[in-house]
């Protein structure tokens, strides 16, 4: 292919990789990374300053009313489960009236419109500490292909309660894929949408970098791999 015909394919797919959007990724939760959760206590708003405080306290209230922290919905096709590790806040844990048991923190997945799939609780073991490290390993329903997650606390009271300073989330498959190098897109075979896929990539400071994008083979992921990438795919 002479190299007018090669700059005109870049200029070409590059113009199309524009358009395209990255999959979305799990939501995470901490007091710089909030958007799009939702906290259902009437006087507290989800700011950075009230979750660093340890605001986002999650009880049964005496008038019924279950606190809970709802992710904003994300797609997880393709995952088998979800691993977190929740920064857990108990802030009354001195106090004489303070039941550690009652802190247990739930943490269930639910479909788009909010019906309960699963979930899976977990209740501090450290007694007298005000911070406890949470970790929950929840099963993602089978050909479930978007969801959100919901963290309740269902036998806390406002002495025995705890906040949410913080909670990571990562996707979990039972078997790694077979890498395919210039699989770009995923889909099992090296197309033109891979080039488009991986010009998506390099204009995207914060799209995930695999493995299959580096098809020179050099360690890094540049221009150059989508020359080879199309060398690769008139080669074939």
């Amino acid at each position: 292919m002479t190299k007018p015909k090669r700059l005109l394919l870049l200029s070409l797919v590059a113009c199309a990789g524009m358009a395209m959007t990255t999959a979305q990724e799990l939501p995470q939760f901490s007091g710089s990374n909030f958007d799009g959760w939702e906290y259902n206590n009437p006087g507290i708003a989800l700011t950075a300053s009230n979750i660093a405080g340890g605001k986002v306290v999650l009880y049964v209230a005496s008038s019924g009313l279950t606190l809970k922290l709802v992710s904003p919905e994300f797609s997880c096709q393709g995952m088998d489960s979800i691993s977190s590790t929740v920064t857990w806040y108990t802030k009354n844990c001195h106090n004489s009236a303070f039941d550690i048991s009652r802190t247990a923190l739930t943490l269930a997945i639910d479909d788009v419109d909010g019906h309960p799939l699963d979930s899976v609780t977990v209740t501090p073991t450290a007694v007298n500490v005000s911070t406890h490290q949470l970790v929950f390993s929840l099963p993602v329903p089978a050909h479930l292909t978007a969801a959100r997650l919901r963290f309740v606390a269902w036998n806390a009271n406002v002495v025995s309660s705890g906040a949410i300073r913080q909670a990571t989330f990562t996707a979990v498959t039972s078997s790694d894929p077979v890498v395919l190098t210039g699989d770009v897109d995923g889909d099992g075979q090296v197309s033109i949408s891979d080039v488009t896929a991986l010009i998506d990539m390099l204009l995207n400071a914060s799209a995930d970098v695999t493995s299959t994008a580096d098809v020179d083979g050099d360690g890094a992921v540049s221009i150059s791999d989508v020359t080879a990438l199309i060398d690769l795919l008139l080669a074939g």
